[in-house]
């Protein structure tokens, strides 16, 4: 996962692209891939993987759909109006703002947890070491983060996720070239549904492609989306083809051995420094997107607290890594609590989605550049997707298996978009 060199990294000047060459910010772009492939992919999508293997590949399409089409709206909020993508959410609406940043809060210190976990399996694949040792992250984590020093280790974290992922393309081409079967055990749980949703859409991705879009046009920075999607995606789908060759998967030792069988014994080695690479630097990335996107929405009246080294800032980073440091040292199964985490964030989509494409129809924001009739309908239907899947799951837990109920739900939703949608449009 990304972690920026900075904590002002994601600011829209930091990621201007200037006079760069084509690939150079094609290879920024790739960030955005980067940030999902963390410890929650590929937990997430191996266990999708022994459920319902290339059963899952349409909920991995359309989240990689989706994801394209908000992210573009949000990126395309910052891009026209020139502001922080924060500043637009939060501008007027005080309680907006502050709802903005629990949400975004939350879901920070849902990841953490699962990524201080995933970075604690990797290094148990390659030495027994206790739970306890995620102090020993969490420390070093808040050192680098208290000093800003995270650009170096950044580079070669990344560097090694990146070995990792194509490691898994390769062994997927080799699954789908020979005779084994990909289907698991042709399952589809809901649950999981939501996971890879929620793993595949981050949340706080929103921040950084609408940083990342700064200083292109909007055909430049919607190829960059494409291209950064289809990369995450293909990846996602490899883990999930690998996952589905996979006798069970209670721990990353199941995932290991299934490595191993087709990389000469090493696959728990490479497996092992991908997870402790993605884990660690997704425990750097949670917090601090948590900090900044809280100066964005919330510090811009307090810009002394919300500095790199102002209280608020390191309050807001240092209380996702605290809640996340808790959690991880608690006895709970490891799997476990990654996937709820990705799930927790797939349940904040909805709210996510619905703001993003209201604000994509401001016409005092984007003027001529609001959403077409199609991005509208493709988005509706994204978000009443989203709606419908989380609406299904949560009745399911709550045992009320009427389907009319998620329906009746899911359209009272469309409705209260719809609404605001229209209102917002309206607005010159």
């Amino acid at each position: 996962m990304f972690i920026p060199e900075q904590p002002l990294a994601l600011s829209p000047n930091n990621f201007s692209m200037g006079n760069s060459s084509s690939w150079g910010r094609a290879l920024v772009w790739s960030l955005i891939a980067a940030a999902f492939i963390g410890p929650g992919t590929v937990t997430t999508a191996t266990r999708a993987g022994t459920e319902g293997g290339f059963l899952y590949i349409p909920t991995v399409a359309l989240a990689a759909i989706a994801g394209l089409l908000l992210m573009e709206m949000a990126a395309r909020l910052t891009l026209v109006s020139g502001r922080p993508l924060g500043a637009v959410l939060g501008q007027g609406n005080r309680w907006l703002a502050w709802l903005c940043f629990l949400a975004v809060l939350l879901g920070c210190a849902a990841y953490q947890a699962g990524n201080l976990l995933g970075a604690l399996g990797g290094v148990q694949l390659l030495a027994e070491v206790p739970r306890w040792c995620v102090l020993l992250f969490g420390l070093l984590i808040a050192t680098l983060m208290w000093g800003g020093k995270t650009a170096t280790i950044a580079r070669w974290l990344a560097a090694i996720v990146s070995v990792m992922g194509l490691i898994f393309m390769v062994v997927a081409v080799g699954l789908i070239a020979g005779e084994d079967s990909l289907a698991g055990q042709r399952q589809i749980n809901p649950a999981t549904v939501v996971a890879l949703v929620g793993t595949t859409i981050v949340p706080y991705n929103f921040f950084l492609a609408a940083g990342l879009s700064h200083g292109q046009g909007l055909g430049e920075m919607r190829r960059g989306l494409f291209a950064s999607f289809l990369v995450g995606a293909v990846i996602t789908l490899s883990i999930i083809l690998v996952g589905g060759v996979t006798d069970a998967f209670s721990g990353f030792e199941d995932l290991a051995r299934t490595l191993d069988a087709r990389m000469s014994g090493q696959g728990a080695v490479v497996l092992g420094f991908g997870l402790f690479a993605a884990g660690f630097s997704s425990a750097v990335t949670a917090p601090l997107a948590a900090a900044m996107a809280g100066r964005e929405l919330i510090g811009r009246e307090q810009s002394s607290d919300w500095e790199n080294r102002g209280r608020y800032f390191r309050l807001s980073w240092g209380g996702v890594l605290l809640i996340g440091l808790l959690v991880a040292l608690l006895d709970l199964d490891i799997i476990g609590v990654i996937v709820a985490a990705q799930i927790a964030n797939g349940l904040l989509l909805p709210f996510v989605a619905g703001l993003v494409l209201v604000f994509a129809n401001d016409r005092a924001l984007l003027i001529d550049k609001v959403n077409s009739g199609w991005q509208n309908l493709a988005g509706l239907g994204v978000a009443v997707f989203l709606a419908y899947k989380n609406a299904d799951f949560l009745l399911q837990k709550a045992g009320i298996e009427t389907e009319w109920t998620a329906y009746a739900l899911t359209i009272l939703y469309l409705l209260i978009i719809s609404g605001l949608l229209w209102a917002r449009r309206q607005n010159r």
